[in-house]
């Protein structure tokens, strides 16, 4: 678990970090807002090519969609992909995305792993390799919706001065092998209170973008 956190806190400063060099240049603005800077989610080329469009869907949210065409969902406005670092895709069977952004204080991480085969009817591998991401030794609450069914699961863990809360989900379509795993990691300084105060925050703003997820057929 230590490590694992420790690779998405170090990606998230580099990818922070590069953001925070780009805000020193001259910044594009959004059409018809030019007095509104951009958000980092369109700040960043990389980023951007994973977006539908430069409005947001929702406040603080642009749609993403994979590159696999399989999936939509929701895409936090300062958040960015990494382009070097957890992203892999196999044809439109298998896809991997890796985003982070700081907000508040927290350090936040976001996992995505999706597949379209026909191993994702095997449930309970699947969220074997989702809790062995981060060591984790809890069970799964399932529910259905608009014709998926979501596993998730919630784990704490204290790490020097830091806190993690770590969000899981496996959602699957269920009519169609499409699948995605998520891992949503948020990591607080234990001397930032405030930070450390809004953990119901961090897991409703973590279960939004996981319900959001809406599986799309080719």
């Amino acid at each position: 678990m230590k490590f694992y956190c420790g690779i998405f806190v170090l990606i998230s400063l580099l990818v922070i970090g590069g953001c925070g060099m780009e805000g020193n240049q001259n910044d594009k603005q959004v059409q018809g807002e030019t007095n509104t800077p951009q958000p980092a989610a369109l700040k960043d080329d990389f980023t951007k090519g994973y977006l539908t469009s430069p409005k947001e869907v929702e406040k603080g949210y642009f749609e993403f969609k994979s590159k696999t065409n399989g999936y939509t969902m929701l895409f936090p406005k300062d958040a960015i992909i990494s382009d070097n670092f957890g992203n892999e895709k196999h044809g439109n069977e298998y896809e991997s995305v890796l985003y982070g952004s700081e907000i508040d204080g927290a350090v936040i991480d976001t996992q995505i792993t999706y597949e379209n085969k026909s191993n994702t009817q095997k449930v309970e591998p699947n969220l074997s390799l989702l809790s062995s991401s981060i060591d984790y030794k809890g069970t799964y609450n399932e529910s259905k919706e608009n014709g998926k069914t979501n596993y998730f699961a919630k784990d704490t863990m204290d790490i020097e001065k830091a806190t993690t809360y770590t969000y899981l989900s496996f959602i699957k379509a269920d009519k169609s092998d499409q699948a995605v795993r998520i891992v949503y990691t948020v990591t607080c300084q234990k001397e930032d209170k405030s930070c450390m105060s809004k953990e119901n925050t961090f897991e409703k703003e973590a279960t939004k973008v996981m319900k959001s997820v809406s599986f799309k057929q080719e």
